[in-house]
């Protein structure tokens, strides 16, 4: 008994020219579509090695540790740096001995985009007036961004932001490492803003649930010096 052979359409004829036509359109497509999305997107600037440091400014310790530089041409304001220790720990001692007095400290440098981190190796008090830094209140906002701590997203890490920096980023937060919002707008020019609990101090341990991934809160913010502070209850914060 004889039977028709199966039918195959493509069988026995060209696809080659019209595969590689395909996966070349669809390169084309979305690297188009991958550039028109980053171009979109601020560009906060590379986290870089800023050198050795010797500073000498006024001493905050809440929420987390700044040391502010007194005015000069480029900061009418005076300069705020985040200030952390060795390894994955705070100076919040330090500071908290130092709070208000002018201080000295020498480190290595840190920096990325609008902020400066020191790595402190020494910081003791130091001679002359210690002035009170000028202090902004900006009102109440509502931001969305990233929760970092700001050691690693200025550079000392890579990548040092991302769900692949979701543990480190909590040991480090956890040990006193000041946590910064990278925000997905500017917020009255700053795209990166030390964070604090709703009455100023250190956020509390339920901050972990709320690392590497973009988070929209509520809050108030303030500024001191040229650095920003948000201050929110983080408990009430939300996957967007």
């Amino acid at each position: 008994m004889n039977a028709d052979p199966f039918f195959v359409g493509w069988r026995g004829r060209p696809v080659s020219g019209f595969l590689i036509g395909v996966c070349a359109l669809a390169f084309l497509l979305f690297s188009g579509l991958a550039l028109a999305i980053g171009s979109a997107v601020n560009d906060p600037g590379g986290g870089d090695f800023a050198g050795d440091k010797d500073l000498t400014g006024v001493v905050i310790a809440e929420p987390y540790p700044l040391l502010v530089l007194p005015p000069d041409a480029t900061h009418p304001n005076g300069h705020a740096v985040l200030m952390s220790g060795g390894g994955k720990h705070g100076v919040q001692a330090q500071a908290e001995a130092l709070a208000g007095k002018h201080a000295r400290a020498t480190g290595i440098g840190f920096k990325r985009g609008s902020i400066d981190m020191l790595l402190v190796d020494k910081i003791a008090a130091a001679d002359g007036a210690a002035p009170e830094p000028p202090v902004a209140a900006l009102g109440t906002w509502r931001l969305t961004g990233e929760i970092c701590d700001g050691k690693c997203v200025s550079g000392v890490m890579r990548p040092g932001d991302g769900l692949a920096h979701k543990a480190c980023a909590n040991l480090c937060i956890s040990g006193g490492v000041p946590p910064v919002l990278v925000t997905t707008a500017p917020v009255e020019g700053a795209g990166f803003l030390l964070m604090g609990d709703r009455n100023g101090h250190a956020l509390p341990d339920s901050f972990r649930d709320h690392t590497g991934i973009p988070q929209r809160m509520d809050g108030i913010v303030r500024r001191i010096a040229d650095v920003s502070i948000f201050q929110t209850d983080i408990d009430a914060a939300v996957t967007p």
